[in-house]
């Protein structure tokens, strides 16, 4: 099915304890044009207001699939998985999930005949695709069984080589890939200082501040974060980007960003960052 662009994580918050504030969260979703939602949150308020809402549209026209494994209660036993997705399934009212994302799974978390029951599920139709995603390297083992349709994966401006293997061993593979970490903890506390004048007018350094990622909060009409989602959604093989916000005006300018396009020589910007991360990172190696 067709998916938004951007897609919306639902978790746990404090300002939403009522289903029809999570009912009145999701209409505002729908109206900004998303229609991809996961799961992350296990609130009654949360699981009920999405139901509520569902009751609105039609429902192969949204995308709703839950994250599995969330939280220090990680269970992966094939118990707890059944009665995680039927008991979201009913109350929810929906007659199926379009996926179940298994969150950061470690090679010896998922036995085969656990993997073998969430075959099972799917055959029944109860979860239409089956997903995996993380940054440990077991993914990279999960991806080549074959065994999953959708892979949930990091990538931003500073992803490097791994990550870009990734996103193309998951196409080989014919699995859609949801993007997620466009805004990195690194770059949320970037340097917002541009080259300071000298006595004479000019800038006492010309060069200050080329290479890294200033620019992220020194473009005009952007926030650092709508310019790392602009990015994201840039990048072919990421059918949607998974964003997290607490109130609809936030939502709305994240969801915004997909009708912008990147301001001239950004890419440039951002290439040149990237280069020279690349390049202090070697050097810390021979040091």
């Amino acid at each position: 099915m067709a998916v938004s662009t951007v897609s919306l994580s639902l978790d746990d918050n404090k300002a939403r304890t009522r289903p029809a504030d999570w009912q009145t969260f999701l209409y505002a979703a729908f109206e900004c044009g998303i229609n991809a939602f996961e799961i992350v949150g296990r609130h009654p308020a949360l699981i009920e207001g999405l139901g509520l809402a569902m009751q609105a549209i039609e429902r192969r026209l949204v995308f709703v699939a839950l994250r599995a494994g969330v939280g220090p209660a990680r269970d992966f036993s094939p118990d707890g998985m059944r009665h995680l997705i039927d008991s979201v399934i009913n109350r929810t009212g929906m007659d199926y999930l379009d996926a179940v994302i298994l969150d950061d799974p470690h090679s010896e978390e998922l036995t085969p005949y656990a993997l073998e029951t969430l075959r099972g599920i799917r055959q029944s139709g109860r979860a239409r695709m089956l997903g995996v995603g993380g940054q440990d390297d077991a993914i990279d083992a999960y991806i080549s069984t074959g065994a999953f349709d959708l892979l949930r994966t990091s990538f931003s401006l500073t992803s490097g080589w791994k990550e870009r293997l990734r996103l193309k061993a998951a196409m080989e593979h014919d699995m859609g890939v949801i993007g997620y970490g466009y805004y990195p903890e690194g770059l949320i506390r970037a340097p917002t200082a541009m080259p300071k004048s000298s006595l004479f007018g000019g800038r006492a350094n010309p060069l200050q501040g080329v290479g890294g990622y200033a620019f992220l909060n020194n473009t005009h009409g952007w926030k650092g974060e709508e310019l790392c989602l602009a990015y994201a959604l840039t990048e072919p093989s990421l059918a949607s980007v998974g964003v997290s916000a607490d109130s609809v005006i936030a939502m709305e300018a994240l969801a915004a960003v997909s009708e912008r396009d990147l301001p001239p020589g950004l890419g440039a910007q951002i290439e040149m960052a990237r280069f020279g991360a690349d390049a202090k990172a070697a050097q810390s190696r021979r040091a």
